[in-house]
C-alpha cells in the first residue's frame, strides 16, 4: 500500500506542477478544492480546519486521495493554513511522505503579489488589515522562513520522510528517487500555472 504524500510548501511554489505530475502517473491527487465523497467540491484547507476543531482525523471526508497539495486558503475574511498541520498529519497517517516545495523566497513573494493579477495580494491585505505592500511582503517572508525552519527541524532525524524540492533548481529525478514506488517519470514534470510578470506592483497598490 502506497503512503500518503503531503505537499507542504506554500502556493506559488509549483503545487500545480506537482499535482499534475502525480496525476500523470495515475494517482488520485487532491489540489486545493477537490471533490469529497458525495461529489461536492470542498476546499482542503476548510475541511482540515473543520476536522481539527471537531477533533476528527484531519482527512475525514477527503481521505480517498493519495496526494494532497495547495492546502492553504486566503480570503477577505478567512485565512487557513493546511500546511501548518504537518505534525498532526504525520502523527495521524504514519509513514506518510512530505514534500517541502520551495524556491527563491524573493521570487516567491513577487509571484504571490501578482497571483490572480494582484487579487491574492489584495485579499491578503484586506484580511490582515494592512495598507501597504511592503508590510504584507515582510509578513509573508517571516512566515516563509518560520515554516521552512519548523518543517526541517521536525523531520531532521527522518530524512526518508521529507524531500525539500526547489522548483527553480532541482531535477525532477529527486522526486523519483524519493518516491520510487510511485512510478513517476521525468517527463511527467512540467511547469504549470506560472504567474504573469506583466502586472507592476505600483499599479496593484492603487487598486487596493
Amino acid at each position: 500500500m502506497l503512503p500518503k504524500v503531503f505537499v507542504i510548501g506554500f502556493n506559488k511554489c509549483g503545487t500545480t506542477s506537482l499535482h499534475r505530475m502525480f496525476k500523470r502517473a495515475g494517482h488520485r491527487s487532491s489540489h486545493h478544492r477537490p471533490e469529497c465523497h458525495d461529489g461536492t467540491p470542498i476546499k482542503i484547507a476548510a475541511q482540515l480546519d473543520r476536522n481539527a476543531r471537531s477533533d476528527r482525523k484531519l482527512l475525514s471526508g477527503i481521505d480517498d486521495a493519495q496526494v494532497y497539495s495547495d492546502m492553504d486558503m486566503c480570503g477577505k475574511n478567512t485565512r487557513l493554513s493546511g500546511i501548518g498541520h504537518f505534525r498532526r498529519l504525520d502523527a495521524e497517517y504514519p509513514g506518510s511522505r512530505f514534500i517541502l516545495n520551495t524556491r527563491d523566497p524573493m521570487n516567491w513573494v513577487q509571484s504571490r503579489c501578482r497571483h490572480f493579477a494582484g487579487g491574492y495580494l489584495r485579499r491578503a491585505m484586506i484580511q490582515a488589515g494592512i495598507g501597504d505592500i511592503a508590510t504584507m511582503q515582510a509578513i509573508w517572508l517571516r512566515e516563509w522562513h518560520d515554516h521552512h525552519a519548523a518543517v526541517q527541524e521536525y523531520f531532521a532525524d527522518r530524512p526518508d520522510q521529507l524531500l525539500v524540492f526547489d522548483i527553480e533548481r532541482d531535477d525532477p529525478r529527486a522526486l523519483i528517487r524519493f518516491l520510487p514506488e510511485f512510478g513517476l517519470k521525468p517527463g511527467y514534470w512540467r511547469h504549470h500555472n506560472r504567474t504573469p510578470v506583466e502586472v507592476p506592483l505600483p499599479e496593484l497598490a492603487l487598486a487596493i
